[in-house]
């Protein structure tokens, strides 16, 4: 076999016993195509023992900033690899895109990334007089400082480093002790208002939802007709659900179901939210569950909590009632929800 020649950036290669293409281009650290560019005349997939091809002249190093060069061995995979040296596969694919994860060959040389270092916990901000809060979803520097009876701006200056546009859920915060301005009234569990030009009572309550006369008597000191741009008032919390219980909307939750839970009737709850779609429930909703009246559930005032193996079939039998009397007197209950510790109405003719 003549010698071959090959182009000034490669050299001859002679093939050897168990060599393949990819083997050959591994070795080189270079791909097929390029192999198969300097040897046009040569069917590369059918080299022989002895045969002379073209591979680089210069063994290229794969580009690796701030990593480690790392030598296949037989049984590597990028999955051992990657468990190896602490990093996933992926990391691995993007720190070698010309390598195929299938089809590695011993000798060949591949990019193992560096790991970059795990940021450092944020400092917990120094809390004079003050408490600290560990940010929750759905926390705003705004809702906070309603909730704290302080400012924004107070917020901002116990807390220089965090980003108020950008609250991370389980970082800690400070909140600052209340510093309220002389002649400020009171406001338990309100929320303090800085008066802004054309502001009145009747506007201001009008906002916020309360009543002038609430307005008037959460600040008794503050005479409505001469307000002053940067006055703080008080506006107080609005009683949205006197006597009852606030339940936020869950998946699957509808008013029957409520009324069930909470032992109340399904127009109880309807009453006590004006204005509510019972057919458009959303996803973290707040309803008003009022007050637990027993009268409402049962107006005969047998009740019977159902226990493990009930159905409403034996229900019926067992008090010598029909399940459609049991259904009557059970509006919001489908047969099927007749299910262990739920409490139900028991029909005024059952034998008890």
């Amino acid at each position: 076999m003549r010698e071959r020649t090959c182009p000034p950036f490669a050299q001859a290669y002679t093939v050897k016993r168990g060599d393949t293409i990819s083997r050959i281009a591994a070795e080189f650290n270079t791909t097929i195509a390029v192999i198969r560019f300097l040897n046009p005349t040569i069917d590369v997939n059918r080299i022989q023992v002895g045969q002379v091809i073209c591979v680089p002249r210069v063994t290229i190093t794969p580009t690796c900033p701030n990593g480690t060069i790392y030598t296949i061995k037989a049984g590597d995979t990028f999955y051992r690899i990657a468990d190896e040296f602490d990093i996933t596969v992926r990391e691995l694919q993007q720190a070698n895109p010309l390598v195929n994860p299938f089809n590695l060959v011993v000798g060949q040389r591949i990019c193992i990334p560096r790991t970059p270092a795990p940021p450092e916990p944020p400092a917990i901000p120094p809390c004079v007089d003050g408490t600290y809060y560990v940010i929750r979803p759905g926390d705003t520097f705004f809702g906070l400082a309603n909730r704290f009876n302080v400012t924004i701006r107070q917020l901002q200056e116990a807390n220089p480093t965090v980003d108020p546009n950008s609250l991370v859920v389980g970082r800690i915060i400070c909140i600052p002790a209340k510093v309220v301005p002389p002649g400020t009234p009171p406001c338990p569990g309100g929320a303090y208002y800085t008066i802004e030009a054309g502001d009145t009572f009747f506007s201001i309550a009008t906002r916020f939802g309360v009543t002038v006369r609430d307005l008037e008597t959460a600040n008794p000191g503050v005479d409505p007709t001469r307000l002053t741009i940067g006055q703080r008032i008080c506006i107080p919390r609005e009683q949205r659900c006197p006597g009852g219980r606030i339940h936020v909307i869950g998946t699957g939750d509808t008013l029957f179901r409520l009324a069930q839970r909470y032992d109340i009737s399904f127009r109880a709850i309807v009453d006590a939210n004006p204005g509510i779609d019972v057919e458009n429930l959303q996803i973290g909703q707040e309803i008003c569950i009022p007050p637990y009246e027993p009268a409402e559930l049962c107006p005969t005032g047998k009740t019977y909590i159902i226990k493990e193996g009930d159905t409403l079939s034996s229900i019926a039998e067992e008090f010598t009632v029909s399940a459609t009397d049991i259904l009557r007197y059970n509006p919001t209950m489908a047969p099927s929800e007749f299910t262990a510790g739920k409490r139900i109405c028991i029909p005024p003719e059952a034998q008890v």
